[in-house]
């Protein structure tokens, strides 16, 4: 059974984008999604996305997760350079989200997220 899409997802009547996005999020969506259904229904900046977004970490959480059992075998580096790409936000932003995923939820082995070579470098 496929997710609903954002577009068949609308705000309640007087919900401010904010309450929207908990709600969303309680319901267990990813940031990704988060992000295309402001973008569509409240019409925001990419600032405005942000600041927005930045204050639902699990929701980046579990598109980090996505993002790792979609691509096991994928470096940190790889899986911060998607992460800024998708979510808009800095690499350096993106490596700390990657790098906190990668020791909090599960074993790095477990993921397959090791940096390879000269990738460390870049990350620090």
């Amino acid at each position: 059974m496929a997710l609903p899409s954002y577009k068949s997802l609308p705000p309640a009547k007087a919900e401010s984008n904010l309450d929207y996005c908990r709600r969303l999020e309680a319901a267990g969506y990813d940031e990704l999604f988060l992000r295309n259904a402001l973008a569509f229904h409240f019409q925001l900046s990419q600032e405005d996305l942000k600041r927005c977004l930045d204050q639902f970490p699990e929701a980046r959480l579990r598109h980090v997760e996505r993002l790792t059992k979609l691509h096991p075998s994928r470096s940190a580096y790889a899986l911060a350079d998607k992460l800024a790409m998708n979510l808009g936000m800095s690499i350096s932003e993106a490596k700390d989200w990657a790098l906190a995923h990668d020791g909090s939820a599960l074993n790095a082995h477990q993921y397959r997220i090791k940096p390879t070579h000269g990738t460390a470098a870049k990350l620090q």
